[in-house]
């Protein structure tokens, strides 16, 4: 099932979110079929993206970006580019939670997992664990009623107060010999996949957020959270408890002291604890 970019425009302009459209010609956005919905920097000409940065428009390879607006009296950063159309608006991600809401919803249906050993499905009933829209390795452990690939807390805030949902459309990437204790959540990501790389150990009641990376060789200790679009270098360690927030980079090599709050980066190979969590010496 495909969708115009036409369509889209003229939905986001009743909705009152488009502020600019730029395309190469003005018939473009009537020709632009659109099929999928990607990040910004993986889009092919058939996918919707949104990105907060202008700049993204640059190097953008999809058919339709949903882009901050700029003022009118500025220069135009948005010169028009073969194939590609541009909606500029004062929201993108807000435009892009309404555009796949109304356009793309089909493609957030839970997918059947894929398993590299076939055994692992009984394993899965056995266990009371829930595994969907995720790619499982071999050599996987898994403990009673973790959750993998389930959607996670994806909203943004309509001008009117309301909570508007992200629908969550990616999955879950396990690598090889990885263990992944009971009841832990793995979410799926809301585009792009969450990694968990070969030799991870996730302990018990850990939440992992959607589109995070955890690298290979980490270890996080139970009840731990890991927030949206982090990501966990190669044999770090995160204690009991800890909190890791949205985006924060912890570096390779790095520990995580119990119950710590990590607001920002981590340099690999440093020792953070305390709220908020700072070097220690």
């Amino acid at each position: 099932m495909s969708t115009t970019a036409a369509q889209i425009c003229a939905f986001l302009g009743e909705a009152g979110r488009l502020r600019r459209l730029i395309a190469p010609k003005p018939e473009m956005p009537a020709e632009t079929a659109l099929t999928g919905v990607a990040a910004d920097t993986a889009a092919g000409p058939e996918d919707v993206a949104w990105s907060r940065s202008p700049s993204a428009w640059i190097a953008f390879r999809g058919g339709l970006l949903l882009a901050p607006a700029v003022d009118d009296d500025l220069p135009d950063p948005y010169p028009a580019r073969s194939g590609r159309v541009l909606v500029a608006c004062d929201n993108p991600r807000l435009a892009m939670a309404q555009v796949v809401d109304r356009f793309f919803g089909h493609l957030a249906a839970d997918r059947e997992p894929g398993l590299a050993d076939p055994s692992m499905a009984g394993e899965i009933v056995r266990l009371g664990a829930w595994v969907m829209n995720a790619r499982i390795g071999r050599g996987v452990l898994l403990g009673p009623h973790c959750t993998i690939g389930c959607s996670g807390m994806g909203y943004e805030r309509a001008p009117d107060g309301r909570w508007v949902r992200f629908p969550q459309l990616g999955g879950v990437v396990v690598d090889d010999d990885v263990h992944i204790a009971a009841h832990a959540t793995i979410q799926r990501g809301a585009l792009g996949d969450t990694l968990i790389r070969r030799g991870a150990r996730i302990g018990p009641h850990v939440n992992v957020g959607h589109n995070v990376e955890i690298g290979e060789d980490v270890l996080i200790a139970g009840h731990a959270q890991v927030g949206g679009g982090a990501h966990i270098g190669r044999g770090a360690v995160i204690w009991q408890s800890a909190v890791v927030a949205n985006g924060v980079f912890v570096g390779a090599g790095a520990v995580i002291g119990m119950s710590a709050a990590v607001r920002k980066n981590v340099p690999a190979g440093e020792v953070w604890a305390g709220n908020p969590a700072r070097r220690l010496r």
